[in-house]
């Protein structure tokens, strides 16, 4: 009775029962990694995090009783006393009420050339909270009421400025890096521009140079002037294809098809003979037009 009740009511297919066992070892599976992935993963495994502290250096060799008793006098006395912000090290900041993570916030900011001359820059920096600044600002000496006013006096914003114009085409590295505003990177980076194109015929060109753009050219440009008769054309029936792909205007793909055409067809007879190849159109054609040499 209870047999036949159970393979009519209970019972399954073959392919039934198979698919039943698939899918319970499927969830065994999930729960196994489940279980496994919790292990892995718990707070217990976690390695812990060694961290050091500046003035740990300065009490090793001692005993730790004694260099527990230092430490502690030590961060006191800090912690009683104002700090020029300037040169607080990380235990000093955190002597006088910033975290540790606060404390090396400041301190990497500072280390990068960065000043804080009010509260109001201190608030600025990210992680710094108003309940911070009210506990730890009457400690601080801020750079403006130390040694701002001789800062600035000693280190000036802008040294270079010029009162005569530096001729672009034909100048070198160390006039170009006197003009006002010019940064000795932007300087190589013209001159380098300037010795791959051969010279320029207008002024507006280096705003094409990477670093260059118009707020910057609109503060550099009434300091330079151009000379055309010192621009060097290339001469297309002799140069190299390695000279003729560093152009700007050009590259090494235009180049390449160039030189193969020169090679083919022999020399060009005239600068309107480069219209010729299929790759030159009449924008690239004006471009490249003057600083062609055709001998």
């Amino acid at each position: 009775m209870w047999e036949r009740f159970w393979r009519e009511y209970l019972g399954y297919p073959k392919k039934e029962r198979r698919g039943i066992y698939v899918l319970l070892t499927i969830l065994m599976l999930v729960a196994f990694y489940n279980i496994i992935d919790k292990q892995l993963w718990s707070t217990d495994l976690v390695l812990p995090t060694i961290t050091v502290s500046p003035f740990d250096d300065a009490y090793k060799g001692t005993t730790a009783i004694a260099g527990e008793k230092n430490k502690k006098y030590f961060v006191k006395r800090l912690s009683e006393e104002p700090i020029c912000i300037d040169t607080a090290s990380i235990t000093a900041l955190a002597a006088i009420g910033f975290s540790k993570y606060q404390a090396t916030i400041i301190f990497n900011y500072i280390q990068k050339g960065a000043a804080i001359y009010t509260v109001k820059d201190l608030a600025k920096i990210y992680s710094i909270d108003q309940k911070t600044i009210d506990l730890t600002a009457s400690k601080i000496i801020f750079s403006d009421s130390s040694n701002r006013k001789s800062h600035s006096k000693s280190k000036p914003l802008f040294v270079k400025k010029i009162t005569k114009k530096v001729e672009l085409n034909s100048c070198d590295s160390a006039s170009l890096d006197s003009v006002f505003y010019m940064s000795s990177h932007l300087a190589g980076r013209m001159i380098n521009y300037r010795n791959r194109i051969g010279g320029f015929f207008e002024l507006a060109q280096i705003q094409l140079i990477y670093g260059i753009d118009s707020t910057v050219y609109a503060k550099i440009a009434n300091n330079l002037s151009l000379d055309t008769t010192n621009i060097k054309r290339i001469d297309f029936n002799s140069v190299s294809l390695e000279r003729l792909a560093l152009h700007p205007y050009i590259g090494y793909k235009l180049a390449k098809v160039m030189v193969n055409y020169r090679m083919q067809h022999g020399a060009f007879k005239s600068k309107s003979d480069l219209k010729k190849i299929i790759l030159i159109n009449e924008e690239i054609f004006r471009k490249i037009e003057r600083y062609i040499l055709i001998q």
